[in-house]
Protein backbone atom coordinates (compact mmCIF):
# COMPACT_ATOMS: atom_id res chain seq x y z
CA UNK A 1 0.00 0.00 0.00
CA UNK A 2 1.14 3.52 -0.84
CA UNK A 3 2.44 5.33 2.29
CA UNK A 4 2.66 9.08 2.79
CA UNK A 5 4.10 10.77 5.87
CA UNK A 6 2.92 14.35 6.35
CA UNK A 7 4.31 17.05 8.60
CA UNK A 8 1.27 19.24 9.13
CA UNK A 9 1.86 20.48 12.67
CA UNK A 10 2.53 24.23 12.40
CA UNK A 11 4.71 24.08 15.51
CA UNK A 12 7.26 21.74 13.93
CA UNK A 13 10.58 23.57 13.58
CA UNK A 14 13.50 22.74 11.30
CA UNK A 15 15.40 20.77 13.94
CA UNK A 16 12.41 18.58 14.77
CA UNK A 17 11.61 18.09 11.09
CA UNK A 18 15.12 16.96 10.29
CA UNK A 19 15.09 14.54 13.22
CA UNK A 20 11.77 13.05 12.05
CA UNK A 21 12.96 12.67 8.47
CA UNK A 22 16.13 10.94 9.63
CA UNK A 23 14.07 8.62 11.82
CA UNK A 24 11.82 7.45 8.97
CA UNK A 25 14.58 7.07 6.38
CA UNK A 26 15.01 3.30 7.02
CA UNK A 27 11.37 2.73 6.08
CA UNK A 28 9.92 2.43 2.61
CA UNK A 29 7.93 5.65 2.36
CA UNK A 30 6.47 6.61 -0.99
CA UNK A 31 6.18 10.30 -0.26
CA UNK A 32 6.86 12.87 2.44
CA UNK A 33 4.61 15.93 2.52
CA UNK A 34 5.81 19.20 3.98
CA UNK A 35 4.88 22.88 4.24
CA UNK A 36 7.00 25.11 2.03
CA UNK A 37 9.16 26.47 4.85
CA UNK A 38 10.49 22.98 5.62
CA UNK A 39 11.32 21.92 2.06
CA UNK A 40 14.81 23.40 1.87
CA UNK A 41 15.95 22.33 5.38
CA UNK A 42 15.08 18.64 4.86
CA UNK A 43 15.26 18.12 1.11
CA UNK A 44 18.82 16.79 1.16
CA UNK A 45 17.83 14.18 3.76
CA UNK A 46 15.22 12.50 1.58
CA UNK A 47 16.61 9.82 -0.69
CA UNK A 48 15.13 8.37 -3.87
CA UNK A 49 12.67 6.87 -4.61
CA UNK A 50 10.80 8.71 -1.84
CA UNK A 51 9.13 11.77 -3.31
CA UNK A 52 8.71 15.17 -1.68
CA UNK A 53 5.37 16.95 -1.82
CA UNK A 54 4.68 20.55 -0.85
CA UNK A 55 1.44 21.65 0.79
CA UNK A 56 -0.33 24.43 -1.12
CA UNK A 57 -2.71 26.80 0.69
CA UNK A 58 -3.14 24.28 3.49
CA UNK A 59 -5.46 23.50 5.22
CA UNK A 60 -8.45 25.62 4.13
CA UNK A 61 -7.55 26.63 0.58
CA UNK A 62 -8.98 30.12 1.03
CA UNK A 63 -6.33 32.15 -0.80
CA UNK A 64 -7.07 33.77 -4.16
CA UNK A 65 -5.87 32.37 -7.49
CA UNK A 66 -2.86 34.67 -7.68
CA UNK A 67 -1.64 33.68 -4.21
CA UNK A 68 -2.10 29.99 -4.91
CA UNK A 69 -0.27 30.33 -8.23
CA UNK A 70 2.62 32.05 -6.46
CA UNK A 71 2.78 29.23 -3.90
CA UNK A 72 2.94 26.68 -6.72
CA UNK A 73 5.71 28.61 -8.46
CA UNK A 74 7.79 28.73 -5.27
CA UNK A 75 7.31 25.02 -4.65
CA UNK A 76 8.47 24.20 -8.18
CA UNK A 77 11.56 26.36 -7.68
CA UNK A 78 12.28 24.33 -4.56
CA UNK A 79 12.35 21.28 -6.87
CA UNK A 80 9.65 19.20 -5.20
CA UNK A 81 8.15 16.18 -6.92
CA UNK A 82 4.51 16.70 -5.99
CA UNK A 83 2.03 19.33 -4.89
CA UNK A 84 -0.68 18.69 -2.32
CA UNK A 85 -3.25 21.35 -3.10
CA UNK A 86 -6.00 22.15 -0.60
CA UNK A 87 -9.41 22.31 -2.26
CA UNK A 88 -10.88 25.81 -1.79
CA UNK A 89 -13.42 24.96 0.89
CA UNK A 90 -15.34 28.18 0.46
CA UNK A 91 -15.90 27.38 -3.22
CA UNK A 92 -16.91 23.77 -2.61
CA UNK A 93 -19.21 24.60 0.30
CA UNK A 94 -21.02 27.17 -1.88
CA UNK A 95 -21.14 24.90 -4.94
CA UNK A 96 -18.99 27.25 -7.04
CA UNK A 97 -18.04 24.50 -9.47
CA UNK A 98 -17.00 26.82 -12.30
CA UNK A 99 -14.57 28.56 -9.95
CA UNK A 100 -13.24 25.19 -8.82
CA UNK A 101 -12.57 24.35 -12.46
CA UNK A 102 -10.79 27.69 -12.87
CA UNK A 103 -8.68 26.95 -9.81
CA UNK A 104 -7.61 23.50 -11.01
CA UNK A 105 -6.86 24.86 -14.48
CA UNK A 106 -4.81 27.62 -12.88
CA UNK A 107 -2.78 25.11 -10.85
CA UNK A 108 -2.17 22.82 -13.83
CA UNK A 109 -1.09 25.65 -16.12
CA UNK A 110 1.28 26.99 -13.48
CA UNK A 111 3.00 23.63 -12.99
CA UNK A 112 3.68 23.23 -16.74
CA UNK A 113 3.64 19.45 -16.07
CA UNK A 114 6.82 19.73 -14.00
CA UNK A 115 5.31 18.13 -10.88
CA UNK A 116 2.50 15.81 -9.95
CA UNK A 117 -0.71 17.24 -8.50
CA UNK A 118 -2.73 15.78 -5.63
CA UNK A 119 -5.81 17.43 -4.13
CA UNK A 120 -6.82 17.52 -0.48
CA UNK A 121 -10.52 17.63 0.42
CA UNK A 122 -12.34 17.98 3.73
CA UNK A 123 -15.21 15.56 3.21
CA UNK A 124 -17.18 16.64 6.29
CA UNK A 125 -17.61 20.10 4.80
CA UNK A 126 -19.37 18.83 1.64
CA UNK A 127 -22.42 16.64 1.03
CA UNK A 128 -22.36 13.60 -1.28
CA UNK A 129 -23.67 15.55 -4.25
CA UNK A 130 -20.80 18.02 -3.93
CA UNK A 131 -18.20 15.25 -3.56
CA UNK A 132 -19.60 13.49 -6.62
CA UNK A 133 -19.42 16.70 -8.65
CA UNK A 134 -15.82 17.27 -7.55
CA UNK A 135 -14.97 13.74 -8.71
CA UNK A 136 -16.38 14.58 -12.13
CA UNK A 137 -14.25 17.72 -12.25
CA UNK A 138 -11.15 15.77 -11.25
CA UNK A 139 -11.77 13.34 -14.11
CA UNK A 140 -12.02 16.23 -16.57
CA UNK A 141 -8.59 17.50 -15.54
CA UNK A 142 -6.96 14.09 -15.01
CA UNK A 143 -6.42 14.64 -11.30
CA UNK A 144 -5.78 11.09 -10.13
CA UNK A 145 -4.65 11.43 -6.50
CA UNK A 146 -6.85 12.69 -3.69
CA UNK A 147 -6.95 12.82 0.09
CA UNK A 148 -10.46 12.82 1.63
CA UNK A 149 -9.46 15.11 4.49
CA UNK A 150 -6.67 17.42 5.59
CA UNK A 151 -5.80 15.52 8.75
CA UNK A 152 -5.58 18.93 10.37
CA UNK A 153 -8.77 18.34 12.35
CA UNK A 154 -10.03 15.41 14.41
CA UNK A 155 -11.16 12.65 12.09
CA UNK A 156 -12.93 9.35 12.56
CA UNK A 157 -11.33 6.44 10.71
CA UNK A 158 -14.61 4.74 9.78
CA UNK A 159 -16.09 7.98 8.41
CA UNK A 160 -12.89 8.71 6.53
CA UNK A 161 -12.89 5.28 4.90
CA UNK A 162 -16.55 5.59 3.93
CA UNK A 163 -15.83 8.96 2.32
CA UNK A 164 -12.77 7.51 0.59
CA UNK A 165 -14.76 4.61 -0.83
CA UNK A 166 -17.47 7.00 -2.01
CA UNK A 167 -14.85 9.06 -3.86
CA UNK A 168 -13.41 5.96 -5.51
CA UNK A 169 -16.84 4.65 -6.49
CA UNK A 170 -17.55 7.91 -8.28
CA UNK A 171 -14.24 8.01 -10.13
CA UNK A 172 -12.43 4.75 -10.76
CA UNK A 173 -9.32 6.64 -11.90
CA UNK A 174 -8.90 8.22 -8.47
CA UNK A 175 -6.16 6.89 -6.22
CA UNK A 176 -7.64 7.66 -2.81
CA UNK A 177 -5.22 7.93 0.10
CA UNK A 178 -6.90 7.38 3.47
CA UNK A 179 -6.23 10.10 6.05
CA UNK A 180 -8.23 8.76 9.01
CA UNK A 181 -6.58 8.32 12.38
CA UNK A 182 -5.28 4.76 12.49
CA UNK A 183 -2.68 3.34 14.88
CA UNK A 184 -3.71 -0.22 15.83
CA UNK A 185 -3.62 -3.49 13.92
CA UNK A 186 -7.42 -3.49 13.85
CA UNK A 187 -7.38 -0.04 12.25
CA UNK A 188 -4.86 -1.16 9.66
CA UNK A 189 -6.84 -4.29 8.86
CA UNK A 190 -9.88 -2.10 8.20
CA UNK A 191 -7.84 0.16 5.92
CA UNK A 192 -6.44 -2.84 4.05
CA UNK A 193 -9.84 -4.44 3.54
CA UNK A 194 -11.22 -1.16 2.16
CA UNK A 195 -9.16 -1.63 -1.01
CA UNK A 196 -7.99 1.98 -0.95
CA UNK A 197 -4.80 3.02 -2.69
CA UNK A 198 -2.84 4.38 0.23
CA UNK A 199 -2.50 5.59 3.78
CA UNK A 200 -1.31 8.95 5.10
CA UNK A 201 -0.27 9.66 8.66
CA UNK A 202 1.37 12.53 10.50
CA UNK A 203 2.27 10.34 13.49
CA UNK A 204 5.66 8.63 13.63
CA UNK A 205 4.13 6.13 16.08
CA UNK A 206 1.34 5.27 13.65
CA UNK A 207 3.79 5.04 10.76
CA UNK A 208 5.99 2.53 12.55
CA UNK A 209 3.01 0.43 13.60
CA UNK A 210 1.62 0.42 10.06
CA UNK A 211 4.91 -0.67 8.54
CA UNK A 212 5.35 -3.37 11.17
CA UNK A 213 1.80 -4.57 10.51
CA UNK A 214 2.47 -4.81 6.76
CA UNK A 215 5.76 -6.59 7.38
CA UNK A 216 4.10 -9.25 9.54
CA UNK A 217 1.41 -9.80 6.92
CA UNK A 218 4.03 -10.31 4.21
CA UNK A 219 6.06 -12.71 6.36
CA UNK A 220 2.91 -14.69 7.05
CA UNK A 221 2.14 -14.86 3.34
CA UNK A 222 -1.05 -12.84 3.68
Amino acid sequence: MYIDFALIDTEVNETTARALINEIQPYQINSITLPYYLIKPVKNLVSSPTQISCLIDFPLGISDLKTRRCAVEQAIKAEVDLLDVAMPQNLAANRKYDKIRDDIKNIIETTENKVGIRYILEYRMFDHHCLKKICEIFETFNINYVFPSTGFFLDNLADNILASIFLYQNSKDLNVICTGNGWTDKHFETIGKSGLFGFRTSSIYSLKNFIQFNSIKKNNGV
